[in-house]
């Protein structure tokens, strides 16, 4: 069983449905004569957050401000929160060479001016998110476009599958960071890292005769992402 189908089946992913007032989990349908379950005080804000978070389909404008933030585009200065909380999170250790990533990439996602840290790490998981979902659509297109040997379209479809699977662990994510469960975060998004990794692995066995991973800057963007926001969520208090 692979760390996908185990992490899948300890939290298996909800599926989320439309409606005229937003996205809501499926449940049965009321009656007549039922009441709306009440929400104490405490519940609102994790659900609201996780709301905020969970957005099926990912708005274009967070994969497009996503790809200029990869391509080095700066639209306007980086907050000073931002810069700190960048340079918190990736100080000391193997991910000081990050701290730049970190900030072109939240710069340019929109609320991160003024947000706090908690709020940064959120953003951070949404920036994830498209991240992923523009890394399927990039694969597909790849796929579509055909010419490749057996061995790379084995290898495109091991990567479509594993990017698949961890958009599903990102909403697992999404849900632990809302409730305040920082350590299941931390581990579903180990999960989610591992998906642009088992790719350039799978590429490298196809390639093993030379050549480089179509993938390989997907990859190495949703490595670093990824990484970028569990080290925030880390460093919170």
């Amino acid at each position: 069983m692979s760390l996908y189908e185990t992490k899948m089946r300890e939290n298996p992913p909800r599926k989320i449905f439309a409606s005229r007032h937003g996205y809501k989990s499926p449940s049965k349908r009321q009656s007549g004569n039922s009441t709306k379950p009440s929400h104490s005080p405490s519940q609102l804000p994790q659900a609201a957050m996780a709301a905020s978070l969970v957005s099926i389909p990912v708005p274009v404008r967070f994969i497009l401000l996503l790809l200029l933030a990869m391509a080095g585009t700066r639209a306007a200065p980086a907050s000073e929160t931002v810069k700190q909380i960048c340079a918190e999170a990736t100080s000391g250790g193997a991910h000081a060479d990050l701290e730049p990533f970190c900030v072109a990439s939240l710069q340019a996602a929109p609320g991160s001016d003024g947000a706090d840290a908690r709020g940064l790490a959120a953003i951070a998981t949404n920036l994830t998110l498209a991240n992923y979902t523009a890394a399927v659509a990039t694969i597909k297109e790849l796929q579509r476009r055909g010419g490749w040997s057996a061995a790379q379209r084995g290898a495109l479809a091991t990567c479509r599958q594993r990017y698949i699977e961890a958009l599903n662990v990102v909403h697992s994510a999404v849900h632990a960071l809302a409730a305040g469960r920082f350590r299941d975060y931390a581990a579903d998004m180990g999960v989610v890292g591992k998906a642009a990794t088992d790719c350039e692995d799978a590429f490298g066995a196809a390639n093993a005769g030379g050549g480089p991973s179509p993938l390989w800057k997907v990859d190495q963007d949703a490595v670093n992402l990824t990484t970028v926001a569990a080290l925030i969520v880390r460093s919170l208090k």
